[in-house]
């Protein structure tokens, strides 16, 4: 039986840890992260324990223990549900529970490649191990797929409708095995809280972002957001940030010509400065620059992100007999990250083995997903997982890109992009389709390879989803 009580007692409880129904003591366990002033789901937990998940986030009880639900907190009140606690009966199984049976499973930060099982346990990866009994509870055949913790991509743009940039997170990410993601600048100190409000608090992936220095960020196709340094306001993207801080990884700029025009340097200089007044990394957006490489490489600091680090055009990596340039081994000595971002633009087979013949490889992989590239040459991470694999990557070495770099400068590491026990239980499921693919990058160049990957379905916090309907855009839930 299901007992209700206020949504004023619920917020009681969110100080005191507990509430009361009828006498008896329930236990208050899935508190948000997030201020109570927003629009938030909360959902159910094990009794007796206090988790922090994002709005939308999904936690819920083991086998025996007591859950509270409550519905949705808007506009001061809880829209439906209330709070309800009932007891979980001996064998039942949490949404969270999950055992995938069978897969070839590739964990580069375990070193581990396999056909192993993998049990999620209240949204928890739990043990990996070569033969896990299900005893009751829900399973995902992975027989015949490669299973990888869920993918992590560094740059991409999610500002749905709003910036001309940005793709629906959902569709085009999770439904692809992108569980963790990054919009890096589509939003300035303007349109920032709105971007906050209406897509990365309600998103059930993880998400984070960068600060655009431009106010406006990425608003209009075609006029560069640099252009007039009168919509560059350091104070502005200083105050926004300081009020940002628990879902903001660094500042933005973009300091290609057409973005910048006759402001040519000065963007950057405002990036830096406030990226130094706050304390926190700075990602850097190359390509036909006016200024020369090694002059913007010289001002960046360690934790820094070259991002398009192997575009095909002017003021790149190699010098006119294509070799590195010093500046760049200094730079990547210094621990500035080699960001690929793929892109419409950004991303030069030529340059890219030009620079791995001569030993620098690239930091991590990353899509820079948009509007202008999801229809090709990009299309989405498992596509370009492909590209490297054509490229003579290994598997592991893909995965690794993919997941663990990216985690690790997120300062996540054991928490996303690892299948390690304690971390989240985030998993992409792949297929590798073998033929011959042609795959094309940024200049048109093409590269022909006989392995395909596609994802096939995402677990996010054990709970298994399947991509569907048209492009397979669609996410619904496997029973």
């Amino acid at each position: 039986m299901w007992r209700s009580v206020s949504s004023r007692t619920i917020l009681r409880s969110i100080c005191w840890g507990s509430v009361r129904s009828k006498g008896r003591g329930v236990s208050v366990c899935g508190v948000i992260s997030r201020s109570v002033e927003k629009e938030m789901d909360w959902e159910p937990c094990s009794s007796g324990e206090l988790r922090t998940v994002n709005a939308g986030g999904r936690v819920c009880p083991a086998p025996g223990g007591e859950v509270g639900f409550v519905g949705i907190y808007k506009n001061g009140g809880f829209q439906s549900g209330d709070f309800q606690s009932r007891k979980f009966e001996p064998g039942e199984c949490a949404v969270s529970d999950l055992i995938i049976r069978g897969g070839y499973v590739v964990d580069p930060s375990q070193d581990l490649e396999g056909t192993m099982d993998v049990e999620i346990r209240a949204g928890r990866v739990r043990r990996i191990a070569p033969r896990i009994e299900p005893r009751g509870r829900p399973t995902l055949n992975a027989r015949g797929r490669i299973v990888t913790p869920g993918l992590v991509d560094l740059h991409c743009h999610f500002f749905e409708g709003v910036s001309h940039y940005g793709v629906n997170l959902e569709a085009s990410m999770l439904a692809r095995g992108v569980t963790a993601a990054v919009d890096t600048g589509s939003a300035g100190s303007q349109t920032f809280s709105t971007f906050r409000s209406g897509f990365l608090d309600p998103a059930r992936m993880t998400t984070r972002a960068f600060l655009n220095i431009s106010a406006g960020g990425l608003l209009i196709d075609g006029l560069g957001e640099n252009v007039d340094m009168r919509a560059l306001r350091v104070e502005d993207a200083v105050e926004c940030y300081g009020r940002n801080r628990d879902i903001l990884l660094g500042m933005k700029v973009r300091l290609s010509r057409n973005v910048v025009e006759r402001s040519g340097g000065r963007p950057l200089d405002a990036a830096l400065d406030a990226s130094k007044a706050l304390r926190v990394p700075l990602m850097v957006h190359v390509g036909d620059t006016p200024d020369s490489l090694p002059k913007i490489l010289k001002k960046l600091r360690p934790g820094d992100v070259l991002t398009h680090a192997f575009h095909g055009r002017a003021e790149g990596i190699l010098d006119r007999r294509g070799r590195v340039r010093r500046a760049v081994w200094e730079a990547r000595d210094r621990g500035i990250l080699l960001d690929v971002a793929h892109g419409r633009a950004s991303f030069s087979f030529d340059t890219l083995e030009a620079a791995m013949a001569q030993g620098l490889m690239p930091g991590n992989l990353s899509t820079d997903l948009h509007t202008h590239c999801i229809d090709g040459p990009v299309y989405d991470f498992p596509n370009l997982m492909s590209k490297f694999l054509a490229l003579g990557f290994s598997l592991g070495q893909v995965v690794r890109l993919s997941t663990q770099t990216a985690a690790a400068w997120l300062g996540m590491e054991g928490e996303i992009g690892t299948l390690r026990p304690g971390a989240r239980g985030d998993v992409a499921v792949l297929r590798m389709r073998e033929g011959r693919f042609r795959f094309t990058d940024s200049e048109g160049a093409h590269r022909r390879g006989g392995r395909m990957l596609e994802a096939v379905c995402v677990v996010l916090g054990g709970e298994a989803l399947r991509p569907s309907g048209k492009n397979r855009r669609r996410l619904r839930r496997v029973s």
